[in-house]
Formats: C-alpha cells, structure tokens, sequence
C-alpha cells in the first residue's frame, strides 16, 4: 500500500490542498447550517411538514437548475465559480434567522437562493481536479476529496449540534440561532479566502452567449453522456446504487424505531456507522490508488447490497451499525472510482456539463426512491424491504459483469484519452 501517498498529495500540491482544505471548511459550516435551520424551523413552526418543504426548497435546485450549471462551469473561470458560489451563499444564510421571524416562507425563497448557488461549487470542484493532479493519481484525489465530506459528516454534525445547543443555551432560541448561522456563513467564507490563491490552467472555451449556444451546449453534453458507452454504463451503474441508497434512507428511520426501538439514539448511530464507513472507504482507495476501475465500482455495490441485506436479518443494533458501515464502504468503493472514470474521459471542456447532468440524475432517481423505499418499508416492514433491496443490488452487480462496457475501466491507462485538464 502506498501509504504516504494521500499525505504527499495534501503537503506536496498546494493547488490540490487548497480545494481539499476549502472542502472541508465549507463542509463544516454546511452541516452547522442544517442543524441550524432544523432548529429554526421548529422553533418557529413546530411542523415537521414544513421541515420537509423546507428540505424540499433546498432541493429543488438541483432538479431545475442542475444541467445549466454544467454549462456555466464549462463557459466560466472555475476558481472564480467556486469563489462566488462560496461568497453568494453568505448572506442568504445570515438572513435565514432574521427574515424568519417576520415570515415563514422567506426561508423557503432564502433556502432556493442558497442552493442555487451551491450547485455551481461542487461541478466546479470536480472538473478542476483533474486540471492540479496528474492522471495516474485521480483516484487518491478523489479519495481524499469524499475523505473531507466525510470527515465533514462525522465532525461537523457533532461539532454543529455543540455549537448551536451552546449558543442557544447562551444566548436563547432567537439570538443564539442568529450567531448560529453566522458560525455556518463563516464556513463559506472561510472557504472562499482559502480558494483565493488558487490558479487553474486556462480551459479552451466557445464565444457566444446567446440561447442558442447554450442550449447547444448542454444538449452537447448529454450527447456525450450518452454517445460515449463507458461513461453511460458507468452512470447506468451509479444510478442503480442511488436507488438502493435512496430506498434504504427511509428504511434506516423504520429500523430505528420499529426493529430497535431505541428511537433517535439508533437512528444517530446507523448513520455514524455509514460515516465512519465512508471514512474507511476514503482512506484504503486513498492508500491503494487502484488502476481496475470498472471491478471497483461493481465491489463496492456487491458491498453495499450485503450490508443493506444483512440489515434484513434484524440483528442486534452493534451489529447494524457494523452493517450500516459496510453500506458506506461499498458506496465510497463505487462512487470514487466513478468519478474518476468521468474525469478520465471527459474532455476538460465538457466536464462540468457531465458532472452536472450526473448530479440531476442521480438527485432525481434519490427523490423517487425515498418515497419508494418508505412505501415499501409500510408494505413489507423495514426488515424485509432492507433484504429484498439488498439482494436485488448484489444481483443486479452481478449481472452487470456480463455487460462488455461494464469492465472496459479496467483498461483505461491503455487508452490514449485527450488531457483532461
């Protein structure tokens, strides 16, 4: 195992370290603006309904706006995209406990407003890596950026309910929620000072700006994604993990509170034990930089659909942990070597098209999924669901190894691809 190489990659590539350090700041003050606004929400309204269209406004984004911030990724400087986006979510956020007060729906617009910019930051983030790492270490950078977002879920979900409890505790419910997301706000601008220095070699671009380039433009990026046989086998696969992870999100709340019934405590340590799987997953592709991608992505989805299967058991609550951590093992094992798969070959003109087309697909399949999952869960009740949905999963993997595109990553340091950055 290449051990030092992850460690080498972060000290000795200051661009590399800059988007890695960014990440996970902002990562940070992300998860505190959720448990913010949870407790805001609540506060204000004591409605989980309006929690949920709450959530639902931070998501719409993605599904609206998602393929045009492919385009503007691909038409615009991505330093200087991911910089606003960081810059453009601050003060919405300051605004969220403010305008609250005087009318519930502002959060719903602010919230719109928020991840509409977000979702410039991460295509931006992606289609830059490849632009700061050499080819043959793609895979331990990607590994190392899922490794921030995790290390961001495992810290900063406990770090945020300290903070928030505490200021609320300090300061009270109204005030102590305006310091909270002040702490969040700071986290993205935080994020944006880091990325300041950063340069990115230029990007060849098409002039023009009218409607019709940019359609062209993003009808030409799902031309590619579906023309190019690796890429669509690889985001066909990528989907049939989302939906088994979209079922099994609302399957985990049934578990914790039906097979367990030790409620939110279990419910808080399924979803530990999936980021400290994350973590694990990060590290060891980290370590390995392994060169057979396309066997990766079908490893980590048998992995996964044990671990969901093993859920169907209804075994004691260490033990579901365990298997809630195998999920997430099996998830970092099949997405990081997918994301390199696109950043391999994907033209750097058309990258942050194809993440952000991915980004929407993959967000829609999630949306339809939790309610497939929950109506499944009602039906069969949270044990069998969990094996059924497992099962199919390993299934389904093992099925795609008959596909002859479904291993073509194996070879990709055969191939002569154009330079993706």
């Amino acid at each position: 195992m290449q051990w030092r190489e992850p460690l080498e990659l972060l000290v000795g590539n200051r661009r590399f370290a800059a988007l890695w350090v960014s990440d996970l700041v902002a990562t940070v003050g992300d998860r505190v603006h959720r448990v913010a606004l949870a407790a805001l929400v609540y506060e204000l309204t004591g409605s989980m309904t309006v929690a949920g269209l709450a959530f639902l406004a931070s998501g719409l984004p993605d599904l609206v706006l998602g393929p045009l911030a492919g385009v503007v990724v691909d038409r615009g400087d991505r330093r200087r995209i991911m910089i606003l986006s960081d810059l453009a979510r601050v003060l919405p956020v300051l605004l969220l406990p403010i305008a609250g007060q005087y009318w519930i729906g502002s959060i719903y617009v602010l919230l719109f407003l928020i991840n509409a910019a977000a979702i410039l930051h991460r295509p931006a983030k992606m289609a830059a890596i490849p632009a700061v790492v050499p080819q043959g270490q793609l895979t331990t950078a990607n590994s190392l950026s899922s490794l921030a977002e995790s290390l961001g879920d495992i810290g900063g979900y406990p770090l945020a309910g300290v903070v928030v409890g505490g200021l609320v505790a300090l300061l009270g419910n109204e005030q102590g929620l305006v310091f909270a997301f002040g702490v969040a706000a700071l986290g993205y601008l935080l994020s944006a000072v880091v990325l300041w220095p950063l340069r990115l070699p230029p990007v060849r671009r098409e002039d023009g700006r009218s409607i019709g380039i940019v359609w062209h433009e993003l009808s030409g990026g799902v031309r590619f994604l579906l023309m190019n046989a690796l890429l669509r086998t690889n985001t066909l696969l990528v989907a049939l993990g989302a939906i088994a992870i979209g079922m099994a999100m609302p399957l985990l709340v049934g578990y914790a509170y039906t097979v367990s019934a030790q409620g939110e405590v279990a419910y808080s340590l399924l979803n530990f034990g999936i980021g400290v799987g994350s973590v694990v997953g990060a590290v060891l592709l980290g370590t390995l930089n392994a060169r057979r991608l396309g066997s990766l992505v079908l490893l980590g989805l048998v992995v996964m659909g044990v671990g969901l299967a093993g859920l169907g058991i209804a075994p004691p609550l260490w033990v579901a942990v365990v298997l809630t951590g195998l999920t997430g093992f099996g998830n970092l094992l099949f997405l990081v070597p997918s994301v390199t798969i696109v950043q391999r070959v994907t033209p750097a003109s058309l990258m942050g098209r194809i993440f952000a087309l991915r980004s929407t697909l993959l967000f829609t399949v999630l949306i339809v999924a939790n309610g497939i999952g929950g109506w499944l869960g009602d039906r069969l009740g949270a044990e069998r669901a969990f094996l059924a949905i497992g099962s199919a999963l390993v299934v389904a993997a093992l099925v795609a190894v008959a596909v002859p595109t479904t291993l073509l990553a194996d070879r990709l340091d055969e191939w002569t691809l154009e330079p993706s950055g």
